[in-house]
Protein backbone atom coordinates (compact mmCIF):
# COMPACT_ATOMS: atom_id res chain seq x y z
CA UNK A 1 0.00 0.00 0.00
CA UNK A 2 2.84 2.30 0.34
CA UNK A 3 4.27 1.75 -2.79
CA UNK A 4 1.13 2.16 -4.45
CA UNK A 5 0.62 5.92 -2.36
CA UNK A 6 4.00 6.90 -3.01
CA UNK A 7 3.32 5.96 -6.54
CA UNK A 8 0.20 8.11 -6.74
CA UNK A 9 2.01 11.22 -5.01
CA UNK A 10 5.27 11.05 -7.39
CA UNK A 11 2.51 11.22 -10.38
CA UNK A 12 0.77 14.37 -8.69
CA UNK A 13 4.16 15.90 -8.23
CA UNK A 14 5.52 15.32 -11.98
CA UNK A 15 2.70 14.78 -14.22
CA UNK A 16 0.74 16.89 -16.56
CA UNK A 17 3.59 19.21 -16.80
CA UNK A 18 2.36 21.25 -13.35
CA UNK A 19 3.88 24.63 -12.22
CA UNK A 20 5.00 24.56 -9.34
CA UNK A 21 2.43 27.31 -8.12
CA UNK A 22 -0.50 24.53 -9.20
CA UNK A 23 0.78 22.12 -6.66
CA UNK A 24 -0.43 22.57 -2.31
CA UNK A 25 0.43 20.87 0.67
CA UNK A 26 -0.77 20.69 4.18
CA UNK A 27 -1.01 18.96 7.58
CA UNK A 28 -3.15 19.18 10.05
CA UNK A 29 -3.89 17.53 13.46
CA UNK A 30 -7.47 17.34 15.31
CA UNK A 31 -8.67 16.33 18.81
CA UNK A 32 -12.18 16.16 20.18
CA UNK A 33 -14.97 13.81 20.56
CA UNK A 34 -17.02 11.00 18.99
CA UNK A 35 -19.75 9.43 20.87
CA UNK A 36 -18.03 8.46 24.90
CA UNK A 37 -14.80 7.90 23.26
CA UNK A 38 -12.15 10.80 22.78
CA UNK A 39 -10.65 11.44 18.92
CA UNK A 40 -7.39 12.39 18.30
CA UNK A 41 -6.18 12.59 14.52
CA UNK A 42 -3.63 13.51 11.94
CA UNK A 43 -3.98 14.30 8.49
CA UNK A 44 -1.86 14.94 5.44
CA UNK A 45 -3.19 16.56 1.90
CA UNK A 46 -1.47 17.13 -1.73
CA UNK A 47 -3.85 18.89 -4.32
CA UNK A 48 -2.61 19.17 -7.71
CA UNK A 49 -3.96 21.33 -10.38
CA UNK A 50 -3.68 21.12 -14.16
CA UNK A 51 -5.60 23.08 -16.97
CA UNK A 52 -8.13 20.14 -17.28
CA UNK A 53 -8.04 18.63 -14.25
CA UNK A 54 -7.96 18.43 -10.30
CA UNK A 55 -6.23 15.92 -8.08
CA UNK A 56 -6.13 15.89 -4.10
CA UNK A 57 -4.74 13.01 -2.28
CA UNK A 58 -4.92 12.86 1.44
CA UNK A 59 -4.37 10.04 4.30
CA UNK A 60 -5.52 10.39 7.62
CA UNK A 61 -4.50 8.28 11.07
CA UNK A 62 -7.25 8.57 13.98
CA UNK A 63 -6.72 7.36 17.43
CA UNK A 64 -10.27 6.21 19.23
CA UNK A 65 -9.36 7.09 22.83
CA UNK A 66 -5.92 6.69 22.66
CA UNK A 67 -5.95 3.56 20.28
CA UNK A 68 -5.26 3.49 16.94
CA UNK A 69 -7.68 2.60 14.64
CA UNK A 70 -6.31 -0.02 12.67
CA UNK A 71 -9.75 -1.01 10.43
CA UNK A 72 -9.05 2.31 8.44
CA UNK A 73 -6.35 0.72 7.12
CA UNK A 74 -6.72 -3.36 6.95
CA UNK A 75 -6.27 -4.30 3.48
CA UNK A 76 -4.76 -3.20 0.38
CA UNK A 77 -7.56 -1.87 -0.58
CA UNK A 78 -8.14 0.81 1.52
CA UNK A 79 -5.00 2.47 -0.33
CA UNK A 80 -8.04 3.65 -2.93
CA UNK A 81 -9.34 6.12 0.09
CA UNK A 82 -6.10 8.08 -0.29
CA UNK A 83 -8.32 9.93 -3.44
CA UNK A 84 -9.81 12.11 -2.18
CA UNK A 85 -10.90 14.74 -4.68
CA UNK A 86 -10.72 14.14 -8.68
CA UNK A 87 -12.12 15.89 -11.28
CA UNK A 88 -11.22 16.15 -15.30
CA UNK A 89 -13.00 17.30 -18.13
CA UNK A 90 -12.37 16.93 -21.78
CA UNK A 91 -14.71 19.32 -24.20
CA UNK A 92 -15.52 16.67 -27.38
CA UNK A 93 -15.06 18.63 -30.76
CA UNK A 94 -18.92 18.04 -32.08
CA UNK A 95 -20.18 19.59 -28.80
CA UNK A 96 -20.58 18.61 -25.55
CA UNK A 97 -17.89 16.89 -23.28
CA UNK A 98 -17.02 13.90 -20.79
CA UNK A 99 -16.36 14.25 -17.43
CA UNK A 100 -15.22 11.96 -14.20
CA UNK A 101 -15.15 12.80 -10.77
CA UNK A 102 -13.55 10.41 -7.91
CA UNK A 103 -13.62 10.58 -4.05
CA UNK A 104 -15.84 11.77 -2.08
CA UNK A 105 -19.12 12.82 -4.13
CA UNK A 106 -21.28 15.38 -3.61
CA UNK A 107 -25.20 14.21 -2.80
CA UNK A 108 -25.99 11.93 -5.80
CA UNK A 109 -29.42 12.27 -8.05
CA UNK A 110 -30.08 10.04 -10.83
CA UNK A 111 -33.18 10.06 -12.56
CA UNK A 112 -36.43 9.74 -10.55
CA UNK A 113 -34.62 6.83 -8.55
CA UNK A 114 -31.58 8.48 -6.44
CA UNK A 115 -32.65 11.53 -4.51
CA UNK A 116 -30.38 13.19 -2.72
CA UNK A 117 -28.39 10.05 -1.75
CA UNK A 118 -25.64 10.46 0.67
CA UNK A 119 -22.81 7.66 0.96
CA UNK A 120 -20.65 8.79 3.95
CA UNK A 121 -23.16 9.11 6.96
CA UNK A 122 -20.19 7.62 9.33
CA UNK A 123 -16.85 9.19 9.43
CA UNK A 124 -14.84 7.03 7.09
CA UNK A 125 -13.54 8.07 3.76
CA UNK A 126 -15.68 6.50 1.37
CA UNK A 127 -14.01 6.71 -2.89
CA UNK A 128 -16.98 7.06 -5.61
CA UNK A 129 -16.92 7.43 -8.97
CA UNK A 130 -18.96 9.22 -10.95
CA UNK A 131 -18.82 9.65 -14.54
CA UNK A 132 -21.08 11.75 -17.40
CA UNK A 133 -21.22 12.54 -21.01
CA UNK A 134 -23.30 15.06 -22.88
CA UNK A 135 -23.97 15.45 -26.53
CA UNK A 136 -26.36 17.66 -28.56
CA UNK A 137 -29.01 14.84 -27.68
CA UNK A 138 -27.93 12.71 -25.44
CA UNK A 139 -26.81 12.52 -21.79
CA UNK A 140 -25.65 9.92 -19.54
CA UNK A 141 -24.26 9.40 -16.26
CA UNK A 142 -23.20 6.50 -14.22
CA UNK A 143 -21.62 6.54 -10.69
CA UNK A 144 -20.64 4.38 -7.73
CA UNK A 145 -20.94 5.63 -4.17
CA UNK A 146 -18.02 3.74 -2.66
CA UNK A 147 -15.67 1.54 -4.48
CA UNK A 148 -14.61 -0.71 -1.56
CA UNK A 149 -18.45 -1.28 0.37
CA UNK A 150 -20.56 -0.19 -2.45
CA UNK A 151 -24.30 0.35 -1.71
CA UNK A 152 -26.01 2.88 -4.62
CA UNK A 153 -24.52 1.56 -8.42
CA UNK A 154 -26.43 3.77 -10.29
CA UNK A 155 -26.74 4.91 -14.34
CA UNK A 156 -29.68 6.90 -16.38
CA UNK A 157 -29.71 7.85 -19.71
CA UNK A 158 -31.60 10.92 -21.32
CA UNK A 159 -32.05 11.42 -25.23
CA UNK A 160 -34.07 13.77 -27.51
CA UNK A 161 -35.92 11.56 -29.89
CA UNK A 162 -37.54 14.43 -31.05
CA UNK A 163 -37.01 17.59 -29.21
CA UNK A 164 -38.04 19.12 -27.10
CA UNK A 165 -39.37 15.18 -26.48
CA UNK A 166 -37.09 13.36 -24.94
CA UNK A 167 -36.83 9.70 -23.53
CA UNK A 168 -34.71 8.76 -20.56
CA UNK A 169 -34.04 5.37 -18.78
CA UNK A 170 -32.33 4.76 -15.59
CA UNK A 171 -31.08 2.04 -13.05
CA UNK A 172 -30.55 2.01 -9.10
CA UNK A 173 -28.78 -1.20 -7.89
CA UNK A 174 -27.74 -2.00 -3.90
CA UNK A 175 -26.01 -5.40 -4.52
CA UNK A 176 -26.25 -6.02 -0.93
CA UNK A 177 -29.51 -4.65 0.73
CA UNK A 178 -30.32 -6.41 4.37
CA UNK A 179 -33.88 -8.62 3.17
CA UNK A 180 -34.76 -11.07 5.89
CA UNK A 181 -32.91 -11.87 9.09
CA UNK A 182 -29.08 -12.63 8.21
CA UNK A 183 -29.75 -12.53 4.89
CA UNK A 184 -28.95 -9.88 1.90
CA UNK A 185 -29.84 -9.69 -1.49
CA UNK A 186 -29.61 -7.07 -4.46
CA UNK A 187 -32.30 -4.21 -4.30
CA UNK A 188 -32.88 -2.83 -7.70
CA UNK A 189 -34.72 -0.22 -9.09
CA UNK A 190 -35.27 0.59 -13.18
CA UNK A 191 -37.51 3.73 -14.52
CA UNK A 192 -38.95 4.21 -17.94
CA UNK A 193 -40.45 7.60 -18.92
CA UNK A 194 -40.42 10.84 -20.98
CA UNK A 195 -40.25 14.46 -20.98
CA UNK A 196 -40.85 17.69 -22.42
CA UNK A 197 -38.27 20.51 -22.32
CA UNK A 198 -38.41 24.55 -22.65
CA UNK A 199 -35.35 25.70 -23.54
CA UNK A 200 -35.14 29.40 -23.47
CA UNK A 201 -32.00 31.55 -23.31
CA UNK A 202 -31.23 31.65 -19.46
CA UNK A 203 -33.63 29.43 -18.58
CA UNK A 204 -34.60 25.33 -18.77
CA UNK A 205 -38.13 23.80 -17.70
CA UNK A 206 -38.76 19.92 -17.54
CA UNK A 207 -41.77 18.12 -17.39
CA UNK A 208 -42.40 14.80 -17.39
CA UNK A 209 -43.56 11.40 -16.34
CA UNK A 210 -41.93 8.10 -15.23
CA UNK A 211 -42.53 4.36 -14.50
CA UNK A 212 -40.68 3.14 -11.37
CA UNK A 213 -40.05 -0.84 -11.01
CA UNK A 214 -38.92 -1.40 -7.86
CA UNK A 215 -37.91 -5.23 -8.48
CA UNK A 216 -39.64 -7.89 -6.17
CA UNK A 217 -41.74 -5.03 -4.35
CA UNK A 218 -44.08 -3.04 -6.87
CA UNK A 219 -44.65 -0.40 -9.25
CA UNK A 220 -44.53 3.10 -8.97
CA UNK A 221 -45.96 5.92 -11.10
CA UNK A 222 -43.68 9.61 -11.26
CA UNK A 223 -44.79 13.40 -12.41
CA UNK A 224 -42.16 15.66 -11.90
CA UNK A 225 -41.37 19.43 -12.91
CA UNK A 226 -37.78 20.74 -12.83
CA UNK A 227 -36.41 23.98 -13.82
CA UNK A 228 -33.52 26.02 -13.59
CA UNK A 229 -32.99 29.85 -14.27
CA UNK A 230 -29.49 31.53 -14.41
CA UNK A 231 -29.61 35.27 -13.68
CA UNK A 232 -26.23 36.65 -14.44
CA UNK A 233 -23.63 34.90 -11.38
CA UNK A 234 -26.85 33.76 -9.91
CA UNK A 235 -28.46 30.51 -10.32
CA UNK A 236 -31.98 29.22 -9.53
CA UNK A 237 -32.87 25.78 -9.45
CA UNK A 238 -36.48 24.40 -8.40
CA UNK A 239 -37.50 20.37 -8.53
CA UNK A 240 -40.54 18.77 -7.58
CA UNK A 241 -42.71 15.97 -8.15
CA UNK A 242 -45.92 13.29 -7.00
CA UNK A 243 -45.44 9.78 -6.24
CA UNK A 244 -47.76 7.38 -5.83
CA UNK A 245 -47.61 3.27 -5.99
CA UNK A 246 -46.25 0.35 -4.06
CA UNK A 247 -43.11 -0.76 -2.45
CA UNK A 248 -41.12 2.27 -0.94
CA UNK A 249 -43.74 4.36 -3.92
CA UNK A 250 -40.20 5.34 -5.14
CA UNK A 251 -38.61 6.45 -2.56
CA UNK A 252 -35.77 3.74 -1.83
CA UNK A 253 -32.30 5.62 -2.54
CA UNK A 254 -33.04 8.52 -0.61
CA UNK A 255 -30.46 10.79 1.92
CA UNK A 256 -30.54 8.31 4.67
CA UNK A 257 -30.51 5.30 2.29
CA UNK A 258 -27.27 3.77 4.23
CA UNK A 259 -29.21 3.76 7.43
CA UNK A 260 -32.79 3.24 6.28
CA UNK A 261 -31.48 0.71 4.39
CA UNK A 262 -31.67 -2.17 7.39
CA UNK A 263 -35.15 -2.72 7.70
CA UNK A 264 -36.70 -0.79 4.32
CA UNK A 265 -36.53 -4.02 2.00
CA UNK A 266 -38.35 -5.90 4.22
CA UNK A 267 -41.49 -3.24 4.91
CA UNK A 268 -41.52 -2.51 1.46
CA UNK A 269 -42.05 -6.03 0.79
CA UNK A 270 -44.83 -5.94 3.73
CA UNK A 271 -46.75 -3.29 2.21
CA UNK A 272 -45.81 -0.71 5.29
CA UNK A 273 -44.26 1.72 2.76
CA UNK A 274 -46.74 1.87 -0.17
CA UNK A 275 -48.95 5.01 -1.06
CA UNK A 276 -48.39 8.75 -2.34
CA UNK A 277 -45.34 11.14 -1.65
CA UNK A 278 -44.52 13.92 -2.95
CA UNK A 279 -41.47 16.20 -2.50
CA UNK A 280 -39.89 19.81 -3.56
CA UNK A 281 -36.26 21.11 -3.31
CA UNK A 282 -35.26 24.94 -4.12
CA UNK A 283 -31.69 25.74 -4.42
CA UNK A 284 -29.76 28.90 -5.32
CA UNK A 285 -25.75 29.47 -5.71
CA UNK A 286 -23.47 31.82 -6.72
CA UNK A 287 -19.73 32.22 -6.94
CA UNK A 288 -19.91 33.11 -3.32
CA UNK A 289 -21.80 29.96 -2.04
CA UNK A 290 -24.98 28.10 -2.18
CA UNK A 291 -28.05 26.90 -0.52
CA UNK A 292 -30.64 24.25 -1.49
CA UNK A 293 -33.91 23.04 0.87
CA UNK A 294 -35.85 20.22 0.08
CA UNK A 295 -38.74 18.57 1.88
CA UNK A 296 -40.74 15.35 1.03
CA UNK A 297 -43.32 13.24 2.39
CA UNK A 298 -42.60 9.37 2.48
CA UNK A 299 -45.72 6.95 2.99
CA UNK A 300 -44.45 4.88 6.46
CA UNK A 301 -40.55 6.35 7.04
CA UNK A 302 -42.09 10.08 8.07
CA UNK A 303 -41.12 13.28 5.86
CA UNK A 304 -37.86 14.03 5.20
CA UNK A 305 -36.59 17.12 5.18
CA UNK A 306 -32.75 18.52 4.18
CA UNK A 307 -30.52 21.51 3.90
CA UNK A 308 -27.52 21.91 1.77
CA UNK A 309 -25.85 25.19 2.54
CA UNK A 310 -21.70 26.68 2.09
CA UNK A 311 -19.60 29.69 1.21
CA UNK A 312 -17.18 29.94 -1.18
CA UNK A 313 -13.63 30.87 1.02
CA UNK A 314 -13.97 34.75 1.53
CA UNK A 315 -10.42 36.65 2.60
CA UNK A 316 -9.94 33.89 5.87
CA UNK A 317 -13.34 32.24 6.43
CA UNK A 318 -15.65 29.50 4.85
CA UNK A 319 -18.43 27.49 6.28
CA UNK A 320 -20.44 24.37 5.45
CA UNK A 321 -23.24 22.69 6.32
CA UNK A 322 -25.00 19.41 4.91
CA UNK A 323 -28.07 17.63 6.96
CA UNK A 324 -31.27 15.45 6.48
CA UNK A 325 -33.79 14.20 8.73
CA UNK A 326 -37.14 12.30 9.64
CA UNK A 327 -38.83 11.15 12.53
CA UNK A 328 -36.29 8.47 12.78
CA UNK A 329 -33.05 9.08 11.53
CA UNK A 330 -30.77 12.10 11.49
CA UNK A 331 -27.40 12.49 10.14
CA UNK A 332 -25.31 16.30 9.17
CA UNK A 333 -22.41 17.40 9.38
CA UNK A 334 -21.15 21.29 9.61
CA UNK A 335 -17.74 23.30 9.30
CA UNK A 336 -16.48 26.60 10.25
CA UNK A 337 -12.98 26.90 8.69
CA UNK A 338 -10.65 29.96 9.38
CA UNK A 339 -7.08 30.63 7.68
CA UNK A 340 -4.74 32.84 9.76
CA UNK A 341 -1.55 34.73 8.98
CA UNK A 342 1.59 32.60 7.52
CA UNK A 343 -0.90 29.87 6.04
CA UNK A 344 -1.76 28.76 9.12
CA UNK A 345 -5.67 27.68 9.36
CA UNK A 346 -8.00 26.28 11.62
CA UNK A 347 -11.25 24.52 11.52
CA UNK A 348 -14.15 23.08 13.90
CA UNK A 349 -16.27 20.41 12.82
CA UNK A 350 -19.50 19.00 14.45
CA UNK A 351 -21.35 16.18 13.27
CA UNK A 352 -24.29 13.69 14.21
CA UNK A 353 -23.05 10.77 12.06
CA UNK A 354 -23.59 6.76 12.73
CA UNK A 355 -20.83 4.04 13.32
CA UNK A 356 -21.75 0.79 11.53
CA UNK A 357 -19.86 -1.41 14.14
CA UNK A 358 -22.91 -3.58 13.46
CA UNK A 359 -24.26 -2.99 10.30
CA UNK A 360 -27.68 -4.23 11.37
CA UNK A 361 -27.59 -2.05 14.05
CA UNK A 362 -26.29 1.59 13.21
CA UNK A 363 -25.67 3.82 15.98
CA UNK A 364 -25.83 7.52 15.80
CA UNK A 365 -23.47 9.71 17.56
CA UNK A 366 -22.65 13.24 18.45
CA UNK A 367 -19.07 14.19 17.06
CA UNK A 368 -17.00 17.73 17.32
CA UNK A 369 -13.01 17.61 16.18
CA UNK A 370 -11.24 20.78 16.27
CA UNK A 371 -8.77 21.21 13.87
CA UNK A 372 -5.19 23.25 13.66
CA UNK A 373 -2.77 22.91 10.52
CA UNK A 374 -0.40 24.87 8.06
CA UNK A 375 -0.34 25.10 4.09
CA UNK A 376 2.25 25.59 1.63
CA UNK A 377 -0.25 27.77 -0.07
Amino acid sequence: MRLWAASILLWALRGGGARADDLSASAAVGAGAQGQATYGALELHLDQAWSSAHLGLGVRGVWDDGTFRRSDWSSIADAVTIVRDFTATDELEGGGHLAIAAGGLAPSHVGRLVDGYRATLDDRWRTGVRTSAVTEDTEAVLEIDDVIDPVVIAGAVDYAVAAPWHAHVAVAVDPTAPGRALDTRIASSIETGASYRFDGDSARTELGGSLVAELGLGFTAVAYADSTIVDGDLRYTLRGDARGGSGTAGNMFGPLYRVERVTQWQRAHDGELQGGSFGATAGIANPNGWLELGVRTRPGLGTLGTINAGTAMAKRIQAAVWAAASPNDAAGAGELRVVWAKRLFSALQAARIYQFTDPMQPAAVWSVTAWFGAASS
